[in-house]
């Protein structure tokens, strides 16, 4: 049987993903990078926008991997008394590396713009890390609500 605070852990991820999403698509893409970028030479603005869009869209989708991943594990594959103690922080920061790779192939895989295209490579790394973090840090399971780095401060404000 499921647990309730599991249910409200995956509804607050689903949140939390769901506003990155809309972020990358509607907000960045559409009133940020539409009115401030000028693509490189031979490029035409909406089809560098639907790079973006790609890419962003790609690191949104590593991030929510990379924080099921970690909710799966953290709450059904270790067992431990004191978060603490069981020295996973570092399986946290391995899964990190997802969204990080994300943010990087974009970077890789956009071309550079001729102006403004560093808002791209910003929402990249808002789009991944940010989503990880906050996710991981508001919502892992109890055993392991700290195992984000300053998840204790930051569930402070939540």
């Amino acid at each position: 049987m499921i647990k309730k605070y599991v249910v409200v852990h995956f509804i607050g991820i689903l949140i939390i993903s769901a506003v990155f999403y809309l972020l990358a698509n509607l907000v960045e893409k559409d009133l940020v990078l539409k009115n401030s970028v000028i693509p490189p030479p031979g490029v035409k603005l909406p089809q560098w926008l639907d790079s973006f869009k790609f890419w962003a869209n790609c690191s949104v989708t590593a991030s929510v991997l990379a924080i099921l991943l970690w909710y799966v594990i953290a709450q059904w594959g270790i067992k431990v008394n004191h978060w603490l103690a069981s020295g996973k922080r570092v399986i946290w920061g391995l899964i990190f590396i997802l969204p990080i790779a994300a943010a990087i192939l974009g970077f890789v895989f956009t071309k550079q713009a001729q102006e403004g295209g560093w808002y791209a490579y910003l929402f990249y790394i808002l789009n991944g890390l940010l989503c990880y973090y906050l996710a991981t840090a508001w919502f892992s399971p109890l055993s392991f609500k700290y195992t984000p780095l300053w998840a204790d401060k930051l569930r402070r404000l939540w």
